[in-house]
């Protein structure tokens, strides 16, 4: 009966352990963003990221990097740093930069 037991122990255990990780999704991706003056957001491998914004009706471009820090992640484009706080699919910096869904 101990062997019987320990199997489901060890089977709960693996499936939590995956419900964990699954929950733990990385940052790279697309994002939407509204309520500051970022349009977009993309974070691709290697640390790269890339922002769109419109100020005074032209569209900006810029391409910067990233580094991730549990939930957060620090965005620099032209040695400017955007501290994002990551919730779900969500990465908010408020304020200026604004919040960015995942698309």
């Amino acid at each position: 009966m101990k062997s019987k037991t320990a199997r489901l122990i060890g089977s709960a255990a693996v499936v939590m352990l995956l419900a964990i990780l699954a929950g733990c999704g990385g940052v790279k991706g697309d994002y939407a963003c509204q309520g500051g003056l970022l349009d977009s957001l993309k974070l691709k491998s290697g640390g790269k990221a890339y922002i769109t914004m419109t100020m005074f009706g032209q569209k900006l471009e810029k391409a910067g990097t990233y580094t991730v820090d549990g939930d957060k992640i620090n965005v620099v484009i032209d040695g400017e740093s955007m501290l994002f706080t990551k919730s779900g699919k969500t990465l908010n910096a408020g304020g200026m930069p604004g919040t960015c869904t995942a698309k």
